[in-house]
């Protein structure tokens, strides 16, 4: 599946991960944090950005900026994590 699929269906539904083929350290994983509100010190509320996070082999979480190829060109995205079959 392509990045933008990816977008699609863990905004549908956050319960999912999603890692690549071309990964080969076992147990990495990115998925689509819910949207949100954040409060400014405004007082005003407004939307957070969907957020998509990566966890790592070393399991450490971070936020997700994929490369330009995991953007545009990658089509082994998978509904998983890497090292273990897709779902």
């Amino acid at each position: 599946m392509s990045w933008s699929d990816l977008l699609r269906r863990g905004t549908a539904n956050p319960t999912l991960t999603f890692a690549r083929q071309k990964w080969e350290q076992p147990g990495k994983f990115v998925w689509v944090a819910p949207r949100e509100t954040v409060t400014a010190p405004t007082g005003k509320e407004y939307p957070l950005c969907v957020t998509v996070y990566f966890k790592d082999a070393d399991d450490v979480v971070k936020p997700y900026q994929p490369s330009m190829d995991g953007m545009t060109e990658a089509d082994d995205w998978y509904v998983g994590v890497s090292g273990r079959p897709p779902e």
